[in-house]
Order: structure tokens, then C-alpha cells, then sequence
């Protein structure tokens, strides 16, 4: 269908059908005002061969014609797949008495016109429906674009993780092979006391340590690449048991710790229970880490309700965190603390947004230095 400049905007048809000339050209008149185009039929037959090449924004319809009437014309035009949606107006001469409304509405009339035609109520009931015609084809327009980006986008994905796919194996192969060497020669000379003097063995320990930390960050990197990859399969979990087993496993992890644990009970949330356990891992794990020197740690799990949505949240009273630098928190590899007073890769911090963004959620984080963090998540 031919259609306008898109600043214009698509050109809207309209057909008229009447076995009179004279009317046709009245009918022509009172519409070109309009400014679309108009289409006449001299039949219901011309009217059919008109609907075969183009589509019209809507039909005025003259009732009485012979050969083929109105409402017979109407009853093929609905039986077209293309048509059957179409707008038809029936004009007619007869008054209300004499034509059968009720076989109109039936046949998908949306409204008739008796004569003497009223110019602007003529022209105001077609306006309707040529603006909404032209509001359709601008949304058809906006969805084929949509549709357009939507597979450059996705084509585009997909060569990004084959990429990354490559990069991981690279990765996980080709470079953990050479480190791992090198840690076992290493660990090979320390225990031979010919070579592992004093001197000697300062450097094979630190030699050890760097690659150990190369590799705990290879492993960081492989555990990014396998978040972005595979279906997420919803279901509703138990977050409150989900997060007691957790804090079950740290406790066991460092009995000599007494952590103040508080789970709120009856937390729930729709996720892939895989990666909602890593998520709440990651988070949970995080305070377990940041309140380590305090005297009286406190973590607590709960919920709250904002503006009708629903706010997990992990909340601690550990070192917290100056706001100035909360854009960093979620960044890979991306540390605020120096990793001798806390250790880790910065990578958990990383999975976990990356974990709520495949769900479609988001993920923020308020805290203060010296008074704590609270991590919200909603799903």
C-alpha cells in the first residue's frame, strides 16, 4: 500500500460506491475537503475489484443499486479477510422506516447517512475513522520498524555470544593451563629443600599467590560468561528458606563466628531457583564479609513494600559504603576495599546484577561508611 513521506504521514483512501454519477460527484465534493484521497465505484462489483487491489480507510455505501444492492455488496466485502474490519457507512435516499437497519448492523454497518446529506456531519463521521485508519498504519509502521531493530539487536547478540563463547573456552583452556603449571612447579620447588632457600622461597610463595589470584579471576571471568547464557525457567521459591539454608552453610563455613542473623518469614519471589540461589549467595555472603570486625554483626533478609512493588532486601550493619562511589558496586572486577582488609575477586556483586537483570528486575544499593549496606532487588 502506498504510503506518504513518514513525517507526513500515510495517505488514507476512501471509496464511495453509487450507481448515480451525479451522486458520486456531490459525494466527491463534500470528502475532497479532506485532503485523502477518494475512490469511486459505480457498482457493488467495481466496489469488490477496487477492495482485490487496495485497501480503504472507509466505504460509503449506497444501499439501493441494482444488480447487486448495499447490503449484498457489504456481505461479500465481509468475506474478505482484508476488508472484513472496514469501516462502511451506508448512504441512502430511503428514510429510516423504509431500510432495514437491523440487516445493516448485522452486515458490520458502523453507521448510515440519510439525504439530504448534512456536509459536516458527513464529513466529521468519515474524519473519525480516516484518523483512526491513519493512526493504525502509523502503529503498523512503528512495529515493523520495532521488528527491524529487534533482529539487528538480536543478530548482534547472538555474534556477541559466540564471542564470548570463544573467549570463555580460550579462557578456561589456554591460559588456566599455563597458571596451573606454574603453580605446580612452583609447589614442586618449595617442597625440594636444595633449591627452596630462604630467599628463594619468599618468591615461590608470592609466584604461587599471583597465579592462584590470576586463576581465581579466570574463574570469576567463566562465572560472568555463564550467567548471560541459557533459559531462565520461573517458578515461585522460597526465599526464606532459600536464605536459612545459606546462612546455615556461612555459619557451618566459620563456627567460631556469632553472626545476628534475622530472616523474615513468608518471603517469596517468582525466579529460576539456580540463579536466585547464586543471587542470594552472593549477596548474603557479601555482609557475612563486611561485618566480620564488627562486635555484634547484624544481617537481616526481609521485604519491604513501595508504591504497590514489592523490595527484597539484604541488610547489614558491616563497613558500608560511601554513596559517592555506589556506581561502582556492580561494576566486574570492581573493588572499594583493598584486598587486605577484605579479600575477594569483585565479582559477586557483578553476578548478582547480572542475575536480576536477566529476570527483567533491577538492583541498588544505599549505605554509609561505618553504618552498614542494604542491597534491594525485586524480580
Amino acid at each position: 500500500m502506498p504510503q506518504a513521506d513518514a513525517a507526513v504521514g500515510p495517505i488514507a483512501k476512501i471509496l464511495i460506491v453509487d450507481d448515480d454519477p451525479a451522486k458520486l460527484v456531490a459525494l466527491r465534493t463534500l470528502l475532497e475537503p479532506l485532503g485523502d484521497n477518494v475512490v469511486e465505484a459505480r457498482s457493488g462489483a467495481d466496489a469488490l475489484r477496487h477492495l482485490l487491489k487496495e485497501d480503504f480507510a472507509v466505504i460509503l455505501l449506497d444501499v439501493r443499486m441494482p444488480i447487486m444492492n448495499g447490503f449484498e455488496t457489504a456481505e461479500l466485502i465481509r468475506q474478505r479477510p482484508a476488508s472484513e474490519l472496514t469501516p462502511i457507512i451506508f448512504v441512502t435516499a430511503l428514510d429510516q422506516a423504509q431500510t432495514d437497519m437491523g440487516r445493516g448492523y448485522e452486515l458490520g454497518a458502523v453507521d448510515f447517512v440519510f439525504s439530504p446529506i448534512v456536509p459536516a456531519i458527513l464529513r466529521a463521521k468519515v474524519t473519525v475513522f480516516v484518523e483512526l485508519y491513519k493512526s493504525q498504519q502509523e502503529l503498523k509502521r512503528y512495529r515493523t520498524q520495532l521488528q527491524g531493530l529487534v533482529q539487528e539487536r538480536t543478530t548482534s547478540l547472538t555474534a556477541i555470544n559466540r564471542e564470548l563463547e570463544a573467549f570463555s573456552y580460550f579462557v578456561s583452556h589456554d591460559l588456566r593451563a599455563p597458571l596451573l603449571a606454574i603453580d605446580t612447579i612452583a609447589q614442586a620447588l618449595l617442597n625440594d629443600p636444595e633449591v627452596a632457600g630462604d630467599g628463594a622461597k619468599d618468591q615461590l610463595l608470592r609466584m604461587r599467590r599471583t597465579s592462584k589470584q590470576m586463576m581465581a579471576l579466570f574463574e570469576g571471568m567463566q562465572t560472568l560468561f555463564r550467567l548471560t547464557g541459557g533459559d531462565i525457567r520461573r517458578e515461585k521459591l522460597d526465599i526464606s528458606r532459600i536464605a536459612t539454608e545459606i546462612v546455615a552453610q556461612l555459619q557451618a563455613q566459620e563456627p567460631q563466628r556469632r553472626v545476628d542473623c534475622r530472616v523474615e518469614e513468608g518471603l517469596t519471589a517468582s525466579g529460576d531457583a539456580g540463579l536466585v540461589r547464586i543471587l542470594l549467595t552472593n549477596l548474603i555472603s557479601n555482609a557475612w564479609k563486611f561485618t566480620r570486625d564488627k562486635a555484634h554483626s547484624v544481617i537481616t533478609i526481609g521485604s519491604e513494600r513501595v508504591a504497590g512493588e514489592t523490595r527484597l532486601f539484604v541488610r547489614d550493619n558491616g563497613v558500608g559504603f560511601d554513596m559517592i562511589y555506589a556506581h561502582k558496586l556492580f561494576g566486574a572486577f570492581q573493588r572499594l576495599h583493598s584486598q587486605s582488609e577484605f579479600a575477594g575477586e569483585g565479582i559477586g556483586l557483578a553476578a548478582a546484577q547480572r542475575i536480576v537483570n536477566r529476570h527483567g528486575g533491577r538492583i541498588w544499593a544505599e549505605g554509609a561508611v561505618g553504618e552498614g549496606a542494604t542491597f534491594y532487588f525485586v524480580l
